[in-house]
């Protein structure tokens, strides 16, 4: 796998990615979409929100079967799990943030089953020769807890996904930070309003540049709330260990405008398809430092022939 087409959140929106898939060069055939030379791999995210739920779905999982793609669980994907199993409140507002999935697939059904049990199956992370995916952070520390609780695929064992539902083990927290990326505790007195309305008191961190070590710098939150922050130092917890040597392709975390990379070696692959952006890939040839010329993108409502080509 030299080759590799890594594709950002899709979060159910189809034909966002059947344009993307055309662009890059893969075609149907026998069942699943081909390509002659490269690999596509999915960095998770496949359902919630979008028009065509199982069709997302399905486009992954053939291509994972088939062999023409890879992919990772997302925090989509494992809150499916979570929901299936009881492990997550069945509350109104979990519910509207989980309820494309479910009005597509019958909740409770024989499809609901086999759907999440397939979501279960898919590795926390891919560690490829030249390259690492992961769905929101590449942590070191907490692989190291997750580690003991996979199965040799990189998945979660039924005893590994038990641990991550007890807020009181440490692989609960780990799974955190893996799947939704680290935040921190603002400091007393800051708060926001999430796009759902909740008030939250804690914030993402952009992990992936150890040069943000500040609140106002590192806090992902809009430019007047981050000027509000102090430019105290980060907690040791929000910060998360380097690891040289191959590149981090992730998605989770709703980016706008153009898609482009973070650094050299991080770039985020999540450019809000589902809330009128973009569905960003980056082609990985085994080069040791990204390159922005390298990343494809489709308008959340491309049509094939409207997609946007790679430079």
């Amino acid at each position: 796998m030299d080759s590799l087409d890594v594709i950002g959140d899709i979060h159910g929106h189809a034909d966002a990615l059947e344009a993307l898939l055309g662009e890059l060069g893969y075609a149907e055939s026998g069942g699943a979409w081909r390509h002659p030379s490269r690999h596509a791999v999915f960095v998770g995210d496949f359902v919630d929100r979008g028009p065509r739920q199982l069709d997302a779905v399905d486009i992954v999982r053939r291509m994972r079967d088939a062999g023409t793609g890879s992919a990772c669980m997302g925090n989509h994907e494992f809150n499916a799990i979570a929901w299936f199993e009881g492990a997550r409140a069945h509350t109104p507002a979990n519910r509207s943030q989980h309820s494309a999935f479910l009005d597509a697939v019958g909740e409770g059904s024989a499809l609901h089953r086999e759907l999440v049990g397939w979501f279960a199956s898919l590795p926390l992370w891919l560690d490829l020769p030249a390259l690492r995916v992961v769905h929101a952070c590449w942590d070191p520390a907490s692989m190291a807890v997750l580690a003991p609780l996979l199965d040799r695929y990189g998945a979660l064992t039924t005893h590994g996904l038990g641990r991550t539902f007890d807020r009181d083990d440490p692989a609960f927290a780990a799974h955190e930070i893996v799947l939704k990326g680290p935040e921190a505790a603002l400091p007393p007195g800051i708060s926001f309003a999430d796009s759902y309305g909740h008030v939250r008191h804690r914030t993402r961190i952009a992990w992936w540049d150890p040069a943000l070590a500040t609140f106002r710098q590192a806090a992902m939150l809009d430019r007047a709330t981050r000027e509000r922050l102090p430019d105290d130092p980060l907690p040791a917890a929000a910060r998360i260990a380097q690891v040289p040597g191959k590149p981090v392709l992730f998605g989770h975390y709703w980016m706008r405008g153009e898609p482009d990379i973070l650094t050299p070696q991080a770039a985020c692959l999540d450019f809000s398809v589902a809330a009128g952006g973009s569905l960003a890939a980056y082609r990985h040839d085994g080069e040791p430092r990204l390159d922005r010329s390298r990343i494809a993108h489709v308008p959340f409502d491309a049509r094939p022939a409207e997609a946007l080509a790679l430079a």
